[in-house]
């Protein structure tokens, strides 16, 4: 049985590097493990974000994940409007070292975030996001990167920091939780 890497670096910086493509000397880590939860059906991004705007902004950075990987460029611009430092750097260096590698992320997240928490311009949301769907493949051709599983269910838990600015919610900071 063939089983995809869940390892994610950079205290789960939002990417997914092949073993044979790095890890460890760069500073990355693995997320440490957690008990395993029972599964719980994924969220919708529209129907849960719908009248929150700090879940809405959480989705929005997660979108701009997604988009950056895919086309292995850190720079998108989604990416300035839906995180700042330390967060949006991690990602950035994260896609800038996966496009060096010649590798990109394709694929779907899946969200079962908490309801956030608010104190003045600080939000807070946990989620339990699903990176099962979301994988390695090589840039020039598209064609998935074989690589074995080794830290997990592809189903992790972190606490996200979100700060709020002149033009919303922007992700500062997440906490790897363990495995959910």
């Amino acid at each position: 049985m063939r089983r995809r890497l869940r390892t994610v670096t950079v205290a789960l910086s939002l990417a997914l590097p092949v073993a044979a493509c790095g890890g460890g000397a760069d500073g990355s880590t693995e997320l440490p493990p957690g008990p395993a939860a029972a599964s719980a059906p994924l969220a919708t991004p529209s129907a849960t974000a719908a009248g929150d705007p700090v879940l809405a902004s959480y989705l929005r950075f997660w979108s701009a994940v997604i988009a950056a990987n895919r086309a292995a460029d850190p720079s998108l611009a989604s990416l300035r409007t839906a995180a700042a430092d330390p967060e949006l750097s991690r990602v950035r260096a994260t896609v800038s070292r996966n496009k060096v590698q010649k590798l990109s992320l394709r694929g779907d997240v899946g969200h079962t975030p908490q309801q956030a928490t608010v104190r003045g311009a600080t939000a807070t949301i946990e989620d339990c996001y699903d990176i099962s769907g979301w994988n390695p493949v090589r840039l020039d051709t598209g064609q998935p990167i074989e690589a074995t599983d080794e830290s997990g269910t592809g189903r992790y838990r972190a606490r996200y920091t979100l700060r709020r600015s002149a033009t919303g919610w922007l992700v500062v900071n997440h906490t790897a939780l363990g495995s959910c």
